[in-house]
């Protein structure tokens, strides 16, 4: 298990499609900025923290994280390694442990390298005064949209082990990250009277703001976890049963 988690990682890092992404990371994060500073009919932000915020409520990074996922985990299952390694195992759930951690360093990789890049751009554009920002506030803040954006690619994982299709999964994931579960969110609250936007995650990963109230954090939180853990179960589930090709 050990050497395969290894080898994940020295083939992530040895990957020309990380360093792409990586480097469009960096060029989107300062263009967001740049926009921002240059056009003055928009929301004008105290600071860098602000501006982190609504970037991630704007679901770039979702798009960066998910993009980075599916290149990675297609090619893994394309390349016949898989079928090699999977009945020399013990338990074939065994090969979840390798997809959750490559998806952990996958989404920190790039959550943390836009971030970082956001709060630079931000100092770079609007001036050092842009940078007085609670440095607890934007901790809260990192520590709950990394939990909720390593939830997502986690669910794009499963809508890979699912369908083993890149294109629908893609689609997918670039829809949820567009927003368009909002429209379901809407009929459901208007015919069920349940706002179930609160308990979902795409959602609180549009919703958290800088200086949301601490229950709203707790809740993200919470959602982000529970989350994670019926995402591992259900890979586990599906891998046991997946035919690998």
């Amino acid at each position: 298990m050990t050497k395969m988690i290894k080898m994940d990682m020295y083939r992530f890092f040895r990957s020309a499609s990380t360093w792409i992404i990586l480097f469009v990371d960096i060029l989107l994060a300062f263009f967001s900025v740049m926009l921002v500073s240059a056009n003055t009919s928009i929301q004008i932000y105290s600071n860098a923290g602000e501006l982190l915020a609504a970037q991630m409520n704007g679901g770039m990074i979702m798009i960066l994280c998910a993009i980075a996922v599916i290149i990675f985990v297609s090619a893994k299952y394309k390349n016949g390694f898989i079928k090699n390694i999977a009945n020399q195992l013990p338990r074939r759930e065994m090969l979840v442990v390798p997809e959750i951690i490559s998806a952990f360093v996958i989404c920190a990789l790039h959550f943390f390298t836009y971030s970082f890049c956001t709060i630079i751009a931000g100092a770079a554009f609007f001036g050092n005064t842009f940078m007085n920002f609670s440095f607890f506030a934007i901790m809260k803040l990192l520590i709950v949209q990394f939990i909720l954006h390593w939830g997502f690619c986690c669910l794009v994982l499963l809508f890979y082990m699912l369908t083993g299709s890149t294109t629908f999964t893609t689609v997918t994931g670039l829809l949820i990250a567009f927003k368009i579960l909002n429209v379901l969110y809407v009929i459901i609250e208007r015919f069920a009277h349940f706002n179930i936007s609160q308990f979902m995650l795409d959602s609180n990963i549009f919703q958290i703001g800088m200086y949301s109230l601490k229950p709203i954090y707790t809740r993200a939180a919470i959602v982000g976890l529970i989350f994670l853990l019926g995402e591992i179960v259900l890979l586990c589930m599906v891998m046991r049963r997946k035919e690998i090709k």
